[in-house]
């Protein structure tokens, strides 16, 4: 194989890997799932593969000195980092496609912290199974929220954890009915 094939074949599968994390981010919005067991072991799967693939084809950018250049163990580590981080965005989706039923309830929530980019999170225990889960008001409409209340959650479940479809304000609750 030329020199230039083998870089052209090195460059598409690198680019291939990376802009498949693109649509992992999109597809993974929203799902829940119940525990990290499924998903730490398809990514672990995931990052053997690509770490596999990677050292097989020798993917390795030429360098003009030998100190600079990755081992098979660093490359194979390297790789199997990014195989990982696609396969966990890509198992954490997988709600969105193997949800089986919609489910609507009412469940008591309470106004937390939210992250950087999200002043204020809701936070409530997921009717679904998916445990608790903390996600941001302000994607879901709910910019004025009280300290606690009642919300409708409207989720397609799945064995493998929720996908959140629809999260509206039901009712507040007032200082006196604190728990």
């Amino acid at each position: 194989m030329l020199a230039r094939h083998k870089a052209i074949l090195n460059l598409t599968l690198l680019l291939c890997l990376l802009l498949s994390l693109i649509p992992g981010f999109i597809f993974a919005r929203d799902c829940y799932a119940p525990s990290l067991f499924p998903r730490f072991y398809i990514a672990l799967t995931g990052a053997l593969v690509v770490g596999a693939l990677f050292v097989i084809f020798e993917v390795q950018t030429p360098s003009p000195s030998p100190k600079r250049k990755i081992g098979p163990v660093g490359q194979f580590v390297c790789s199997a980092l990014i195989g990982f981080l696609t396969t966990w965005n890509w198992a954490t989706a997988i709600p969105r496609f193997t949800a089986d039923r919609v489910l609507t309830t009412q469940t008591t929530f309470e106004k937390v912290r939210g992250a950087k980019s999200c002043h204020t999170a809701v936070q409530f225990v997921d009717p679904g199974g998916a445990g608790t889960i903390k996600t941001c008001a302000s994607l879901w409409n709910l910019p004025s929220l009280p300290e606690r209340g009642t919300i409708s959650v409207t989720e397609k479940v799945s064995s493998l954890g929720v996908y959140l479809a629809k999260i509206e304000l039901v009712a507040p609750q007032s200082p006196t009915e604190r728990q």
